[in-house]
């Protein structure tokens, strides 16, 4: 059986590669840059409220880099 037999094989019986794990590089040096900013002007609160929302971002796949 050759490789190509076997991926076939795969595809009929309905297989679905994995979802890559990557997000966008761009968008979160972006947001790291502003929460940067914005501890750097001496606003905590604000820049944790900020990390809070990358991270739920990321989690809820908002920056991953195939649908940017």
């Amino acid at each position: 059986m050759s490789l190509r037999d076997k991926v076939q094989g795969w595809i009929d019986k309905g297989f679905e590669p994995a979802k890559s794990p990557l997000c966008s590089k761009r968008s979160v040096i972006h947001n790291l840059t502003q929460i940067l900013q914005l501890i750097e002007d001496g606003s905590p609160y604000i820049a944790g409220e900020r990390i809070k929302f990358l991270i739920n971002d990321i989690e809820n796949g908002k920056l991953d880099g195939g649908k940017l």
